[in-house]
């Protein structure tokens, strides 16, 4: 059965927050990916006996056979199934209708029903609910931009870039829509599978996602600032605006988003290992540390496009639309003066891949000459 949508016009509709932690208030919490992805279901508790889980589905709308596990959300698990009648592979979205942080996945498969003909989004095939169980069913797709990261520990300038003109292309069509994404980070952004889609970005999970105007008139959200209030998404992302407790708006999608292609680039974000004794006294010494951390200091080392993405994106107003084909050019501009082609061979394609592996081979043996050579060494002057 089928449900309308529960995506709200801005004025009425709740901000979700997905961030939960396995770590009690005495032990220090890490600024860790786990805030708003991977974390067990909490069950509503009563005086008596908690819900039990059933079993899930092993057939769902009659037509997909569900597999093994594959990943887990704040409100979700993700399976394998397969087609019964093409015998496609697909992913499988099944949230338990009797777990705290519940009711959101009907909503979101409504929401994807905008993008159906979108590049670079998902298609559902279909959704529903049975038994205890909200489910959803989207294409397959391959790994996420996380998985690797978490390989190659950082990125090449020209991966970075070719990511980043994608990835600006999807938050377009989601703003364009009357969306905000509020959910940055590798995690939700996954390659296609196949020799034609393995160089596509796919942008998913819109659970946080809300809307940025009414749906309606297409008037823009009023501003709110609430100082103090919890941060939707990703910390380590999140836009200083929402540290500071203004409303999201399509300039802190597109500072997020800055962020995560400063951590492919660098291996890491200046304020990735503070810890603290509870999540609010830690999101408040990362909103310092990234006060405290200039653009220039932030991208050092880095094209100077970088710096003008952070310099443009920060000088948005509230109610602006960003100048999307400004921040493409910047990168085109990027691409040129290093003599890069947008081709889609990045780090991880096998070709890119060898050429990563062989320059820290070279390095890895220039430093141990340096170390052996006498020559390098005061005693070796001597000599």
């Amino acid at each position: 059965m089928r449900r309308r949508s529960q995506l709200a016009r801005p004025s009425t509709m709740p901000e979700a927050s997905r961030s939960l932690s396995r770590s009690s208030s005495s032990s220090p919490v890490a600024d860790e990916y786990e805030e708003s992805s991977y974390s067990s279901y909490s069950v509503l508790e009563s005086s008596s006996v908690s819900p039990r889980k059933p079993p899930i589905p092993r057939v769902v709308g009659d037509r997909y056979r569900v597999g093994k596990k594959v990943g887990s959300g704040s409100y979700s698990d993700v399976h394998i199934a397969v087609d019964k009648i093409s015998g496609d592979d697909v992913a499988v979205k099944i949230e338990w209708t009797k777990a705290e942080k519940t009711n959101k996945l009907l909503a979101e498969a409504e929401l994807y029903q905008q993008f159906k003909h979108a590049l670079g989004i998902p298609k559902v095939r279909w959704w529903g609910s049975q038994g205890e169980y909200n489910i959803m069913v989207l294409d397959l797709l391959g790994p996420s931009l996380d998985d690797h990261f978490k390989k190659l520990k950082r990125f090449s300038i020209k991966t970075v870039v070719m990511l980043g003109k994608q990835m600006i292309d999807r938050l377009e069509e989601v703003h364009e829509r009357g969306i905000l994404y509020r959910d940055m980070k590798p995690h939700n952004f996954l390659m296609g599978l196949g020799e034609k889609g393995s160089g596509r970005v796919h942008l998913v999970d819109f659970g946080l996602a809300k809307r940025w105007n009414d749906e309606v008139t297409g008037v823009h959200a009023k501003l709110n600032i609430k100082k103090g209030r919890g941060i939707t998404g990703t910390v380590r992302y999140s836009s200083p605006n929402v540290h500071e407790g203004y409303d999201a708006s399509r300039r802190d999608d597109l500072l997020a988003l800055g962020y995560t292609l400063l951590h492919f680039l660098r291996g890491g974000l200046p304020w990735l290992r503070i810890t603290a004794k509870d999540k609010k006294h830690r999101n408040e010494l990362i909103r310092r540390k990234k006060t405290q951390t200039s653009d220039e200091d932030l991208c050092q080392g880095f094209p100077r496009e970088l710096v003008e993405y952070f310099t443009y994106c920060r000088a948005l107003e509230f109610y602006d639309r960003p100048d999307y084909m400004r921040l493409q050019r910047l990168f085109d501009d990027l691409m040129d003066r290093k003599g890069y082609v947008n081709d889609l061979s990045f780090d991880w394609t096998p070709k890119e891949a060898e050429k990563v592996e062989e320059v820290d081979r070279d390095s890895s043996r220039a430093k141990r000459r340096r170390l052996a050579d006498p020559v390098d060494t005061e005693v070796g002057r001597r000599r």
